[in-house]
C-alpha cells in the first residue's frame, strides 16, 4: 500500500518559530482581518510551510479545511478588543466624549473611527499596539505556558486519523 504523506514542521522548528515573533506579529495578522460583527479574525501558522498568516472567516463559514494549522491568536467577530478609554489618552477622552455627545449616531465604533479620522489619530496601529501588549502581558507573559498551549495544539492538529505525516526539522 503506497500511502501519500503530508510534510509538515517539526517541533523544534515550530519552537525556532514561536521565538522569532513578537506579540505585535501575532496580533497584527488576526487584526487586520476582522471585521466588527462580520468577520473573526486569525492569525494562524501553517503546519505544512511554517509561515504566519492572516485568517477572517465570516460568521457560520467554516476555516480552511484543506490547510493544516494551528491557530496562534483570534478576535472574534462579536468582541470589541479595545474600548474607546484604552486608545484614547485621558485629555483625548474627553474630547471624544464631548464629540460623542454631539454625534446622533449610537454606533460606537463608527464613532471612535471617525473621532480619530478628525483628530488624525492611526487607530489601526493604536488597537495594535493595545492587544499586543495586552497579548504579552496575559500570554506572553508567561512564555512557556504559551509555548506549550501552542506545541499542544500541534500535537492535536496532527493526530488526525486520515493523514499521514513525515516531520521535516529545517532550519528557519
Amino acid at each position: 500500500m503506497n500511502e501519500d504523506y503530508i510534510e509538515i514542521i517539526g517541533v523544534e522548528q515550530l519552537k525556532t518559530i514561536l521565538t522569532t515573533l513578537s506579540p505585535k506579529d501575532i496580533v497584527r495578522p488576526a487584526y487586520e482581518k476582522w471585521i466588527p460583527c462580520q468577520k473573526t479574525g486569525y492569525t494562524i501558522l501553517d503546519l505544512e510551510n511554517g509561515k504566519i498568516y492572516p485568517l477572517g472567516v465570516e460568521q457560520n463559514q467554516l476555516p480552511l479545511v484543506d490547510k493544516l494549522y494551528i491557530e496562534l491568536f483570534t478576535i472574534d467577530a462579536l468582541e470589541n478588543p479595545v474600548k474607546p478609554k484604552e486608545l484614547f489618552s485621558n485629555e483625548e477622552y474627553k474630547e471624544y466624549l464631548i464629540f460623542k455627545e454631539n454625534d446622533p449616531s449610537e454606533y460606537t465604533p463608527d464613532l471612535v473611527s471617525d473621532f480619530c479620522d478628525k483628530k488624525e489619530i492611526d487607530e489601526d496601529e493604536r488597537c495594535i499596539r493595545i492587544l499586543a501588549d495586552k497579548f504579552e502581558e496575559n500570554e506572553y507573559f508567561n512564555y512557556n505556558k504559551w509555548e506549550t498551549g501552542i506545541i499542544n495544539e500541534y500535537y492535536d492538529a496532527i493526530q488526525e486519523e486520515h493523514y499521514t505525516f513525515k516531520t521535516v526539522d529545517e532550519e528557519v
